[in-house]
């Protein structure tokens, strides 16, 4: 259980609501990214090579792979916020998914995705 803030045993409704509409708007964000990203990457320029300069191809190749390292970055943070939406639907929103027990409200606005509290998501993070 997380320390040092009350945590309420059910969310406010109205908080739910505002939190749902805030991880809605950022899939869509994050989607357009990942699809923005990856239309760069499928793009023909990043197929040819620009040159015979190796280091012009070392930082196109560095380019591509950034390029792809942000659309995964972003797809895998759409997925966390789809299982936030699920849990949502299926009534578990709010709880943590190791222990169980509330996530502070506080957390969850900061962060809408979370889906441990500060207290398991620290054991993680040091189990790393």
């Amino acid at each position: 259980m997380e320390t040092g803030s009350p945590t309420p045993a059910r969310l406010d409704p109205g908080l739910a609501d505002e939190l749902r509409r805030r991880l809605e708007s950022e899939r869509e964000e994050l989607l357009a990214q990942a699809a923005g990203l990856e239309a760069d990457f499928a793009h023909e320029s990043w197929k040819e090579p620009r040159s015979d300069d190796d280091a012009e191809a070392g930082t196109a190749t560095a380019e591509r792979e950034r390029t792809m390292s942000l659309a995964r970055h972003a797809r895998a943070a759409v997925g966390q916020i789809e299982q936030a939406l699920a849990r949502m639907d299926a009534g578990t929103y709010g709880r943590c998914v190791t222990c169980g027990q509330p996530i502070a409200a506080e957390r969850l606005e900061a962060l809408p995705a979370a889906s441990e509290c500060l207290d398991c998501r620290r054991k993680a993070e040091r189990s790393r």
